[in-house]
């Protein structure tokens, strides 16, 4: 039984939807998310911190559920499918195959982008027919990247209006007067080289994200280099619904009283 009974929705432009932590795109029928880290587990479990194995099933809850409520007829992994950076470990094998096969049996076509965490990724997807797109997939006007690597030279030609990409995790901390904190994993969305960009969150249950309006490190090299304060800030809670934040800059301003 999934644990998501309705997932939130909000369309942020003509044609273009936030559906849980992903993004639709009505005109190609495709959800787009990223991040999973699939085998996240066993990976704390080698440094000494034991987990439950339940990542997985929270996952295929909320990725069954944002397709249901899109009804898309694709799904595009932009990136870090799997978590460990060296060889394949024996649970990210055994769940990235489980996953890849869950996707199927829900009747969508899948394509995976390539991301930071992905190495040994290709045994898998060969053995599943699944298309492996290194480092970008573009669908007419739109590139699909991760976001680790500065954008190909592709991404600056004058077709591509639209860019969706991982990577940064990107999330929010809200404090009250009080000292109550809640964090909420965001999309950012905002401009670059004349581009409309779109970050997605994590997937992933055990990754909260990065709180960008408080912290200014960012991992990616087109968010380092564009005005980010200036991306808009729409922030998610599964069971709340989507809160529009307003531009990070000002977030950040408030953040900071």
């Amino acid at each position: 039984m999934s644990f998501v009974v309705e997932i939130p929705s909000f369309v942020v432009e003509p044609g273009i939807e936030l559906v849980g932590f992903g993004l639709y795109v009505k005109k190609h029928g495709v959800l787009a998310f990223a991040d999973l880290h699939i085998g996240y587990e066993e990976a704390l479990a080698d440094q000494g911190v034991f987990l439950p194995p339940l990542q997985l099933g929270e996952i295929k809850d909320i990725v069954r559920s944002m397709v249901e409520e899109c009804g898309a007829e694709k799904v595009v992994i932009v990136g870090d499918v799997k978590h460990e950076f060296g060889d394949i470990l024996r649970q990210e094998w055994r769940e990235t195959i489980e996953f890849l096969e869950f996707l199927r049996d829900l009747g969508v076509v899948v394509e995976v982008v390539r991301g930071n965490h992905d190495n040994y990724l290709v045994p898998v997807l060969k053995r599943l027919g699944i298309p492996f797109h290194d480092p970008y997939l573009i669908m007419e006007d739109w590139m699909f990247f991760h976001g680790h690597k500065p954008l190909p030279v592709e991404g600056f030609g004058e077709g591509i209006r639209y860019i969706v990409m991982g990577h940064e995790h990107p999330a929010i901390l809200l404090r009250d007067e009080l000292g109550v904190r809640v964090k909420l994993k965001a999309f950012l969305v905002g401009e670059y080289m004349g581009k409309r960009v779109f970050v997605l969150p994590a997937v992933s249950p055990l990754m909260p994200g990065t709180e960008v309006n408080y912290e200014r490190r960012i991992m990616s090299p087109l968010l380092k280099e564009a005005n980010i304060d200036s991306f808009r800030v729409y922030a998610i809670d599964l069971d709340a619904g989507f809160f529009d934040f307003g531009t990070l800059g000002v977030l950040r301003e408030v953040s900071a009283i």
